[in-house]
């Protein structure tokens, strides 16, 4: 890693873990109610709420409420991300100590830096692989405040919205997957507006899943840069307990002070399912950015129960 000169090693162990408590039931009219809870941050020596939410559903479709993403980010189709610890997606940037930027756009919605912003969401059922949703959050701000904290200064933006739908069909064994998203929001002072956008599409024949996506920020209250955007490449396969796949994140920030930042994430990894839950893992990533370049190689197991 460029830019590393406080490293004393160029290696560490490190671990995540996340519990989630689910709450499911259906009344006698058929409507399905529930929520869900999930705490995060176990490895840091400390546990932090990540998610809350609860929700109805029936024939009308989705209704939820609470901190969750929203429409842009559950309907967006990303690259391929599902080997390794996930690609330009993974952990590599959790190694990382000096200057190198990791800066890239998973979807429209990571614009608001905290995706899990207090919002009502509602989905549309699934009708012929079609499915819309819509979002508000009346602030980015992580959670609702209280009467006496509910002020506009307490984020960026406020009243927040998202709409967003995906297609999946299948043409003769090509599975394909598009979606498309766009969110807008109202400034809070004196910054820019929210504005960006995102469309993606994934084909699918046999084992093999190939994507792109496009992301561009064209308004964001960021102190550095005001506009970005994002290219998606990937592709994976699998085949039998094996998932293997290479994607790639090649992102521009137009600086507000002039000039830009380019950084180009490229990934390649695999994944073995060993059994029901148990999984091991290796991927790399290789970051090429204006602010220095890095190589990380992860090795890894997961365990889900």
């Amino acid at each position: 890693e460029d830019n590393d000169a406080a490293a004393e090693r160029d290696y560490d162990f490190r671990q995540d873990g996340w519990i989630q408590f689910n709450a499911r039931g259906v009344a006698d009219n058929g409507l399905e109610y529930g929520a869900e809870i999930e705490l995060d941050d176990i490895a840091a020596g400390e546990i932090e709420q990540d998610e809350q939410y609860v929700y109805i559903r029936g024939g009308f479709g989705t209704l939820r409420f609470g901190d969750k993403e929203g429409a842009v980010k559950e309907l967006a189709v990303t690259a391929p991300i599902g080997f390794g610890s996930g690609g330009f997606d993974g952990n590599y940037g959790e190694y990382l100590i000096g200057t190198t930027s990791t800066a890239y756009l998973l979807d429209a919605e990571e614009a608001m830096g905290d995706t899990d912003a207090t919002k009502i969401t509602y989905l549309t059922p699934e009708f012929s692989g079609f499915q819309a949703g819509i979002s508000f959050a009346p602030t980015d701000d992580n959670a609702g405040k209280s009467g006496a904290e509910r002020t506009a200064a307490d984020g960026d933006y406020e009243n927040v919205v998202g709409v967003a739908a995906n297609y999946a069909a299948d043409f003769g064994g090509f599975n394909v997957l598009v979606g498309a998203g766009y969110l807008f929001g109202s400034a809070v002072g004196n910054t820019d507006d929210l504005q960006g956008y995102d469309i993606g599409l994934n084909v699918g024949f046999g084992g093999l899943t190939v994507g792109a996506q496009y992301v561009a920020i064209t308004e964001r209250a960021d102190a550095d840069s005001d506009e970005a955007d994002t290219i998606q490449l990937g592709a994976q396969y699998e085949f039998d307990a094996w998932t293997f796949g290479a994607n790639a994140a090649l992102t521009t920030e137009d600086l507000r002070a002039g000039g830009e930042i380019d950084t180009n994430i490229y990934s390649v990894g695999a994944t073995y399912s060993v059994a029901p839950g148990l999984a091991v893992y290796a991927d790399s990533a290789f970051i090429d950015s204006d602010t220095g370049d890095a190589t990380v190689f992860l090795v890894g197991t997961s365990v889900a129960f």
